[in-house]
């Protein structure tokens, strides 16, 4: 039962916040987002039993969860992340915001520890409503555009994905006389070869956009601009990972022949977008827009390492969702701290802050060096994971892969030096307060946990793999 109360605290957080004043909107959802943490915590060390309840029984649909180790890692990713959010977010930003946060880390939770396709679905769709009501609100001027821009897009793969859904429920029924939606169940089906490749666009489509996968990022760029920086946090270090995650709860072991007929046109694709990523974001003059790009690249390597069909890729895009969702998401906290102070994301307007505020560059610098993967830390565990996946798969686009972790160091380092090191400019800004220290450096031992301890993920992750592991285990 720990899973569902898991699932039913930010719930019921949410309808608590509408009902307190706004003064203490912020302290009611701080509160569930550390018990949210505390249950994570519960389930990590318990034994996790799932549930498997009757729903719409004539339409085979059941309220089935779990919370074996691919779940457990992204529901802990969802509890640490969303609990950094809510207790670093503005308390002046009204109970309305923190409403739609906790029902947005519901929808979250739901779609982690869903095992029947058609909840899943349910809760890919709850997750919409909160950014978009967010951006409307918070993203300032050119928050709604952004926020159409989010819903359209990703109500397109919807549409696919809904289609897909309900065919695939339709063709096993045909197959086997039982009409069911539960992943495991239709798990292995060989789908007609007319429709199987409809069948896999119509998911992958979903997946790539919510990613986003370029060329399908076109939701990204505005969105993460736009959003003020505890919500572009979770855009980039929880959401985005909805559709990896996607690729290898769904797409693995319903298509996998798919995956395998198409393997050379998607490990181009994810390359193309992990070194357009690392150009574009190369270019940018703005700090937030350049670790926005720098995920997108980042998303492009996970994608790498689900492509690549190989153990080791596959268990590196897994530890890898967990490690950048943590990086990314202190790094774009500490950037909104650093806008806030400074009144700007100009990179050319800000210079030698580090002298004015030594912490705050210490984490800025921290953040930096994990998102392009320096050893110690987790990103370049994932990132050596996926690249031996790769290795043993396609050399050229290992090499790839590898040379455009130089571009991440070059651009990522660039915005730091740009801003905190040199000479003294004409901007001064406060340093962190001792209760933003509070929160930023368990976020930090975290990551440097994983750093040096990786098999903290990798071991309770690789038995919830095993069977694709399994299946790909031809393929080295």
């Amino acid at each position: 039962m720990v899973l569902v109360w898991l699932l039913a605290v930010p719930l019921l957080g949410a309808a608590a916040v509408l009902a307190v004043p706004n003064r203490s909107a912020k302290a009611w959802a701080a509160t569930g987002g550390l018990v949210e943490l505390a249950l994570f915590v519960l389930l990590w060390v318990s034994a996790r039993h799932g549930v498997n309840w009757p729903w719409i029984a004539a339409w085979g649909i059941r309220f089935q969860l779990g919370a074996d180790g691919l779940s457990l890692l992204m529901l802990g990713l969802t509890a640490v992340v969303f609990a950094a959010v809510l207790i670093s977010s503005d308390a002046g930003a009204g109970r309305v915001y923190y409403f739609w946060l906790l029902l947005l880390e519901f929808a979250s939770i739901g779609l982690f520890s869903a095992l029947d396709l058609f909840l899943f679905y349910i809760f890919w769709e709850v997750l919409l409503i909160p950014v978009f009501f967010l951006l409307t609100g918070w993203g300032g001027e050119g928050g709604r555009s952004a926020a159409m821009r989010w819903l359209v897009m990703n109500l397109v793969g919807s549409l696919f994905m809904l289609v897909g859904i309900i065919a695939v429920g339709v063709l096993h029924s045909q197959l086997t006389g039982h009409l069911t939606f539960g992943i495991a169940q239709l798990a292995g089906t060989a789908w007609a070869p007319a429709v199987a490749p409809l069948l896999f666009l119509a998911f992958f489509l979903a997946f790539a956009i919510k990613a986003p996968l370029w060329p399908l990022h076109g939701w990204m760029p505005e969105a993460y601009g736009r959003a003020p920086a505890p919500v572009t946090a979770l855009l980039s270090g929880v959401l985005s990972k909805a559709g990896i995650y996607g690729f290898l709860r769904v797409m693995v072991p319903l298509f996998l022949p798919e995956l395998r007929a198409y393997q050379t046109p998607l490990l181009i694709l994810a390359a193309a977008g992990l070194v357009a990523g690392g150009l574009l974001a190369l270019r940018q003059q703005d700090m937030k827009m350049v670790a926005a790009y720098g995920s997108l690249s980042h998303m492009g390597m996970m994608a790498l390492g689900v492509f690549s069909l190989t153990r080791a890729g596959v268990l590196g895009a897994t530890f890898y969702m967990v490690a950048h969702g943590l990086m990314v998401g202190g790094l774009f906290l500490v950037l909104g701290l650093l806008e806030n102070r400074a009144g700007t994301r100009a990179i050319a307007a800000m210079k030698g802050l580090n002298r004015s505020a030594p912490r705050l560059a210490a984490y800025f610098l921290f953040f930096v060096l994990g998102s392009l993967g320096l050893p110690g830390l987790p990103g370049f565990a994932g990132e050596y994971m996926i690249i031996q996946g790769l290795v043993a798969h396609d050399v050229v686009i290992a090499v790839i892969a590898g040379a455009v972790l130089v571009l991440a160091a070059w651009y990522m380092l660039r915005a730091f030096q740009a801003t905190m090191q040199g000479p003294v400019g004409n901007v001064a800004i406060p340093d962190l307060l001792a209760r933003q220290v509070a929160w930023l450096l368990p976020l930090a031992a975290v990551v440097t946990v994983l750093g040096v301890w990786p098999s903290t993920l990798t071991l309770p992750a690789a038995p919830s793999l095993y069977h694709a592991i399994h299946l790909l285990a031809a393929k080295g």
